[in-house]
């Protein structure tokens, strides 16, 4: 079994009000089998890259308590954060978090949480990068969930005839 799980983040106006949205499937043989978690928070004064980086976040934290032992796909349609990631961290770390300009680092709040996990032996979670907005469902449900958008969650679970029997109602509160 292997978790796939796709993340977006959200804000109307740069910072405005935003939100973030989680869902995550479980699969067998790289197939999506059924959604078994779904989740969204909503804030006031966020920018969309606060949003997108506190969504990975989230399903480091959800991978972690509930999949520890299960290699775990994450997914983000934003370069900035797979970038963060897969490469800049490591230069930042090394850079006493400061950026290429020898600028603090935006948003190092996050930055340095995200770097707890990935800095951890034997973290098992990877981070892909995913196109947005090209039909790809689990990014479009996050994306739904980012923008506390139900009734389009709601009409792709349908056109699509998603399982929801597994979906498990877990709150995991975020550590930063």
């Amino acid at each position: 079994i292997m978790i796939h799980i796709y993340t977006d983040g959200s804000s109307r106006g740069n910072p405005g009000l935003g939100g973030f949205g989680v869902v995550v499937y479980q699969c067998d043989d790289t197939k999506e089998t059924a959604i078994i978690h779904c989740y969204q928070e909503q804030f006031k004064h966020v920018t969309n890259n606060q949003m997108e980086l506190r969504a990975i976040l989230y399903a480091f934290e959800y991978a972690t308590k509930y999949h520890s032992n299960e290699p775990c796909i994450i997914y983000s349609d934003s370069a900035y954060c797979v970038n963060i990631c897969n490469d800049w961290i490591y230069t930042w770390v090394r850079n006493n978090w400061k950026n290429s300009k020898k600028k603090e680092v935006e948003n190092i709040n996050y930055v340095k949480a995200l770097y707890k996990y990935l800095s951890t032996d034997f973290f098992m979670c990877q981070v892909n990068k995913c196109k947005g907005h090209k039909d790809l469902i689990g990014n479009e449900l996050a994306d739904a969930l980012a923008t506390h958008n139900s009734t389009k969650f709601e009409e792709i679970i349908l056109a699509n005839n998603i399982d929801l029997s597994l979906k498990l109602n877990i709150d995991v509160q975020l550590k930063i």
